[in-house]
């Protein structure tokens, strides 16, 4: 009974340090890369269409306009290296409340 307890309790400590220990591991790795904070299309430069879409627009302002590929687009308006232009994942709200 003694023993079966004893091995009880050094598998329960065995399994807490191999959890507590991937834990620091994962927490080490120094955040999120480049990659993950970057927002999609940051990388390249918008098209003639999506800076044509957001002319007179203010930022995070939504936009429908037709692609290079034909695509209909409706992306919000985002100031990337000082052009304004329709970008894709771009947080807006769903719904403005227009004021009384």
């Amino acid at each position: 009974m003694i023993q079966a307890f004893t091995r009880q309790l050094a598998f329960i400590a065995a399994a807490s340090t191999l959890a507590l220990s991937g834990l620091a591991a994962a927490q080490s790795t120094g955040g999120p890369s480049a990659a993950e904070t970057t927002p999609p299309g940051a990388g390249k430069a918008p098209e003639q269409a999506a800076i044509d879409a957001c002319q007179g627009k203010k930022e995070k302002e939504r936009v429908y306009f037709t692609d290079a590929k034909g695509k209909k687009r409706h992306w919000a308006c985002v100031t990337v290296d000082g052009v304004m232009a329709a970008r894709s994942g771009v947080a807006t709200a769903a719904k403005t409340v227009k004021p009384k």
